[in-house]
């Protein structure tokens, strides 16, 4: 699930280096406002559970940011850091760990409760993957105001995509049929719009 979110926000992230600026940072009344800043806070939500739960200070860069990104590239960066993270912490716990009990950070707004807690790495890990999966959604509705399709990130296409020769059974190997979208106005009449 986390490869398959890391693969998807690459497809967003396609998508937004082809939008106008305005189009990401406008504001929107959403839970952030705009779709850079909703795009922002699940990275940074990724980031407080690594560095705070997983240790990886490597990534206090992106807690202790004033600003938010002025470009799709510096998107792409925080973007590519966090997934080489959560990889790497992905891959060094052992199936024993997953389910192992530990006092969690203090959570800003629930520091007197913190100690009576405890949470598991399968618990955090689920929780980055629930961000990925209700903000996407948010941001995806974002998308669709302005008559911007979101890109295809189905699952099966994840699957084929990564892996063609073990799903060849899947529709997507025939080469007679249409590739997914990668997104982008729906109408010209949009994109005039929006510029």
């Amino acid at each position: 699930m986390l490869v398959y979110h890391s693969w998807s926000r690459g497809k967003y992230l396609n998508l937004f280096a082809r939008l106008p600026w305005r189009v990401l940072t406008r504001r929107r009344g959403a839970t952030f406002e705009s779709i850079r800043n909703v795009h922002v806070h699940v990275l940074k939500v990724y980031a407080w559970w690594l560095v705070n739960f997983f240790g990886q200070r490597q990534l206090d860069w992106v807690l202790k940011m004033r600003t938010h990104p002025k470009t799709v590239r510096q998107l792409r960066r925080m973007n590519r850091e966090i997934d080489t993270a959560v990889q790497r912490v992905a891959r060094r716990l052992g199936p024993e760990d997953f389910d192992r009990k530990r006092i969690p950070p203090r959570v800003p707004g629930h520091e007197r409760d913190a100690r009576k807690w405890r949470i598991t790495p399968r618990e955090v890990l689920w929780h980055l993957i629930e961000e990925d999966f209700l903000h996407h959604g948010e941001i995806l509705c974002m998308l669709w105001q302005d008559d911007i399709e979101p890109p295809y990130t189905g699952a099966l296409w994840f699957e084929y995509e990564h892996d063609p020769h073990r799903h060849r059974d899947l529709w997507f190997s025939d080469p007679k049929l249409p590739r997914p979208s990668s997104g982008g106005y729906v109408k010209k009449a949009a994109r005039k719009a929006a510029s």
